[in-house]
């Protein structure tokens, strides 16, 4: 049998890309191996490193819920006092005259309070809002849509139990925001109660 030719460096081509290939073959596996030294194969975390993780989860999420339940109380609070004044300047002046044509403005100034202390906190209202103290705010709205809508239609005594139920509603929210911040002084906070007379023709 004849040796292969000899290529133009003298060597036979055959033992010339076995070599080559050889070597880099050697150099892929020198890769992996280096690769596999750095590079932890364990398929879960070690015991407390999930524990860990979690706790630190859960401190950031209560800490973002006690944050947006003092923001959302603090814009509660602020409005329900205009709101709960142009109501019971509204309902005083009512009671005397028992007439919703001899109040002037009183009724819309009212309303318009109401209408502007609700937007104010349904935008404070988030995902990450407390659920509780979500859910007595979203009644206490739901409340001050009611009373809004009882003084556009010129009710007397038809005023009371909306009324009862909004100053109920609005006692709930300043509960559920005690427990994120320190409540003011009640005193004059509460709605007057609304006429007792015979409703309008």
């Amino acid at each position: 049998m004849r040796d292969a030719k000899p290529n133009s460096t003298g060597s036979r081509p055959g033992r010339a890309w076995f070599i080559a290939a050889l070597g880099a073959v050697c150099v892929v596996g020198v890769g992996l191996t280096g690769c596999a030294t750095t590079v932890d194969g364990r398929g879960s975390a070690a015991p407390g490193e999930v524990a860990a993780y979690q706790a630190d989860l859960s401190a950031s999420r209560a800490a973002e819920l006690a944050s947006d339940g003092a923001a959302l109380c603090r814009v509660a609070m602020s409005s329900m006092v205009v709101m709960v004044r142009g109501y019971n300047e509204f309902v005083r002046k009512l009671n005397e005259v028992q007439s919703y044509d001899k109040l002037g403005e009183l009724d819309d100034k009212a309303r318009a309070s109401l209408i502007a202390g609700a937007d104010l906190i349904r935008k404070e209202i988030t995902s990450t809002t407390p659920p509780d103290l979500a859910e007595v705010t979203e009644r206490f709205l739901d409340s001050t849509g009611r009373l809004g809508t009882a003084i556009a239609r010129h009710q007397l005594v038809g005023l009371n139990p909306v009324s009862t139920q909004w100053t109920q509603d609005k006692q709930a929210v300043l509960d559920s925001c005690a427990t994120y911040l320190p409540l003011p002084p009640t005193d004059g906070a509460s709605a007057a109660p609304a006429p007792s007379g015979p409703a309008p023709p």
